[in-house]
């Protein structure tokens, strides 16, 4: 019988960033002995633009006071660096973080509730067995679990060892993102300190943005891009920096180059058996505007529910949660996915549409908020498009809008 296996913990969590942490978090609380592990020592610097939007920091139900950088109460919106229009609220619309603060944070509330914690461990290797899943590190014993959680980021090994093809999906992205200090930028407008500035045109199928926080500039680009070869991101990273004119030449530290794992299908696997993969590990992410934080917080979340209802059914849980992440997630980003690639085919299109209809950047608001979905942005965007060009919509276009 199972509950007469010799497990070392019932739930192993690879992997301590966000998604990770928040899953250890409800595995302690739920009464499981829980080991979290981490193959670098915390805190560490994590390259992310750290930007939390109001739906992320609703769903922590933390006082986060003590890691917020900035509040942010609108957008800059910029083609190549030209015709510029703001959207602003009167009430924050985002939060900033540095990532290495910030996941600190959620680790210490995941060791306030109990859960075990072992840093600059590697793991080198996970076997699923008959009853639970056998856990090999670079330096240490092997460790054996009932159920087995992968966050462990875009290069996810739990990921690969489930089905290889999931490292390789039909669209990757990448980004580039370095840290300027605030102090040394030449001009940077006071005005714009609690805006973002989303600047298009300058590479295909992304954008370049500016996070000011409290004692930096994050500066990054990234897109969605079919062959990632054909790109150089850094040439456009460049460009970018150099747009700006309040950056000084050679201050940007910590210039670093990641994946992007977006979501790419409504039923993407997210699991196998006693394997779920939480967070960029699962490519939970935003396909439009790149957002991860939240669906790395609230996949870890619905991975440890899934696990209790599985306890309690004596079911696996793969199917639990395969379900509950179409239910909280996919059916959602769904409505993204085709209108990222639209967006991102005809930039100047879909840039002159969201100025010359500001309603639609508030609608966008809150759909970041979670007061609105993506399908009715969507279906919104859609008719200003054809109310922009009056009905006068090239085949190219025609056929692209006719997708989502």
């Amino acid at each position: 019988m199972e509950e007469d296996m010799k497990y070392d913990y019932e739930v192993i969590i690879i992997g301590a960033g966000p998604g990770g942490s928040t899953a250890a978090r409800y595995s302690a609380q739920a009464g499981l002995k829980t080991l979290l592990i981490e193959k670098e020592k915390f805190p560490r610097y994590k390259a992310c633009g750290g930007c939390l939007s109001l739906k992320t920091y609703h769903l922590l139900k933390f006082d986060l006071s003590s890691v917020i950088e900035n509040t942010i109460y609108g957008a800059k919106f910029s083609y190549r660096f030209k015709h510029p229009f703001f959207i602003e609220s009167k009430t924050p619309i985002a939060f900033m973080v540095m990532r290495d603060r910030f996941d600190q944070f959620l680790l210490d509330q995941a060791l306030r509730e109990g859960s075990h914690f072992l840093e600059r461990e590697k793991v080198i290797g996970v076997l699923e067995k008959e009853n639970g899943v056998e856990v090999n590190l670079e330096k240490g014993k092997p460790f054996f679990c009932r159920y087995l959680i992968g966050a462990d980021g875009a290069e996810s090994l739990v990921a690969r060892t489930i089905s290889p093809a999931l490292s390789h999906p039909q669209w990757n992205g990448m980004a580039m993102e370095g840290e300027f200090p605030l102090e040394a930028s030449k001009g940077f407008p006071e005005k714009e300190f609690h805006l973002v500035h989303l600047d298009f045109g300058g590479v295909p199928n992304g954008y370049g943005w500016v996070f000011p926080k409290r004692e930096w500039l994050s500066v990054g680009m990234g897109g969605m891009f079919r062959e990632n070869g054909k790109i150089n991101l850094r040439e456009c990273f460049e460009a970018f920096r150099k747009g700006l004119p309040y950056l000084a030449e050679g201050k940007m530290e910590r210039v670093v180059g990641h994946p992007l794992p977006s979501f790419y299908h409504e039923w993407q696997k997210v699991s196998q058996r006693r394997m779920l993969l939480v967070g960029d590990a699962a490519h939970l992410m935003d396909p439009l505007q790149g957002e991860g934080i939240y669906y790395a917080i609230l996949s870890g979340q619905l991975a440890v529910q899934a696990i209790c209802q599985s306890i309690e059914k004596g079911l696996p849980p793969s199917e639990l949660y395969q379900e509950s992440i179409h239910l909280h997630i996919s059916e959602n980003l769904k409505w993204a996915l085709p209108f990222s690639r639209f967006v991102f085919r005809f930039t100047k299109l879909a840039y002159e549409a969201l100025k010359s209809y500001p309603e639609l950047a508030h609608f966008y608001l809150q759909v970041l908020e979670g007061r609105e979905n993506y399908r009715g942005f969507v279906s919104k965007m859609k008719a200003k498009i054809g109310d922009l060009l009056k009905g006068r919509l090239s085949e190219k276009i025609r056929k692209a809008m006719a997708n989502f």
